[in-house]
């Protein structure tokens, strides 16, 4: 099938020949597969007030279609239905949907959802086009503030009009920003799953005295263990976890008869939703941002003496470390991660799941099973 890779500025209209668009039926269907949990799939609208959209927010699918509104009456048409979860997944998903009238099929991947519209009428009216990968900018607020889609779509069909065949033989103009290709790209991003039994042992630089992490993370459990790792020449160790949705960073230090160094940032972080930690420590010195939120940073100056250790353990780690003077550790991370450094450097997870055995247990590579 003939794909579409939509870089996340550019737009793809198709044009209506009449100018107008008057529909009683509708039949749309497109298969997309993304990375981002935001992104307008498609969206036409009318100067009398109709509209259609499809468009992913938090990474769930929503469809929102009116067939006119009454001004001054009481009649109201806005309809908005939600479907899926972790739709950005970079799997293939495929959407029909099929209107009569005011009556609604709503197909994702296996599931259908059956509804009807609000209001009183059952003609959809468009003007000019329906447009492909976002909202063309209008200086409506409602046009700027949401963001275009960014990822692949295939086999985009309209009302029997093979849209993929026409913007490939570039029957179609899309818009001027952005660019439009005919290959999937894939990106970079390589994902890796925990289960409660996980654990993913990554080498680091030895003897440093700068301890750098940052990785980001989904999961329901509002608890699990997300990093542990030992410092060198028994200086102590640094855990980082998750403890009643919040990411809180652990400093075992040793040399001042084992007093611990704790700070913790963020809430509700157990979503289902990408959060991004980043952890950095050195000599009395460390910060705990999340999100990439300067503003919230936690910052601590307590006394403190870093060399990083040669294991960083994600997701879990080995009990034979346990004969450490160590407290006891959280319920290890049931989830996904990605983007993985340590020591500013990206962690390449198929070297690592093909160094050694013993470097990793039960951890899914390139997938992120997590389900609502």
């Amino acid at each position: 099938a003939d794909v579409i890779n939509f870089d996340g500025n550019v737009v793809l209209p198709y044009r209506f020949r009449n100018k107008k668009m008057k529909t009683l039926k509708d039949v749309i269907a497109l298969k997309f597969k993304t990375s981002e949990s935001e992104g307008v799939i498609l969206h036409g609208e009318g100067q009398q007030g109709d509209y259609i959209t499809l468009e992913l927010k938090k990474a769930k699918l929503v469809f929102s279609l009116n067939l006119g509104s009454n001004q001054l009456g009481p009649i109201y048409g806005h309809t908005s239905v939600m479907t899926g979860s972790l739709l950005d997944d970079h799997h293939w998903h495929s959407v029909v949907i099929e209107r009569q009238g005011r009556s609604i099929n709503l197909t994702l991947d296996r599931g259908m959802q059956h509804f009807r519209t609000n209001g009183e009428f059952d003609y959809l009216d468009l003007d000019y086009e329906i447009t492909f990968g976002g909202i063309p900018f209008s200086g409506k607020p409602s046009s700027s503030s949401r963001k275009n889609f960014k990822g692949c779509m295939e086999s985009i069909n309209y009302n029997g009009i093979n849209i993929t065949d026409l913007a490939r033989r570039k029957k179609l103009e899309p818009s001027n920003v952005g660019n439009l290709s005919f290959s999937c790209v894939e990106p970079y991003t390589v994902p890796v799953f925990f289960n409660a039994t996980s654990y993913l042992e990554v080498p680091g630089r030895p003897n440093q005295d700068l301890f750098s992490v940052s990785f980001q993370f989904r999961t329901w459990n509002p608890n699990g263990l997300l990093l542990f790792s030992q410092f060198a020449d028994n200086l102590g160790n640094v855990e980082i976890d998750l403890t009643e949705s919040k990411v809180g960073v652990h400093i075992n230090v040793t040399q001042t008869k084992m007093s611990q160094i704790d700070i913790s940032s963020g809430s509700g972080l157990n979503d289902g939703q990408w959060h991004e930690v980043r952890f950095l420590a050195k000599e009395n010195f460390a910060i705990l941002t999340i999100d990439g939120d300067e503003a919230s940073a936690v910052r601590t100056n307590s006394p403190l003496q870093v060399k990083t250790g040669e294991k960083y353990f994600f997701g879990g780690f080995l009990n034979q470390m346990n004969n450490s003077s160590h407290s006891v550790l959280q319920p290890s991370f049931q989830g996904c991660m990605q983007l993985i450094q340590v020591d500013d450097q990206l962690v390449n997870l198929y070297e690592v799941a093909q160094r050694r055995p013993g470097s990793f247990a039960n951890v899914s590579i390139d997938m992120c099973a997590i389900i609502d």
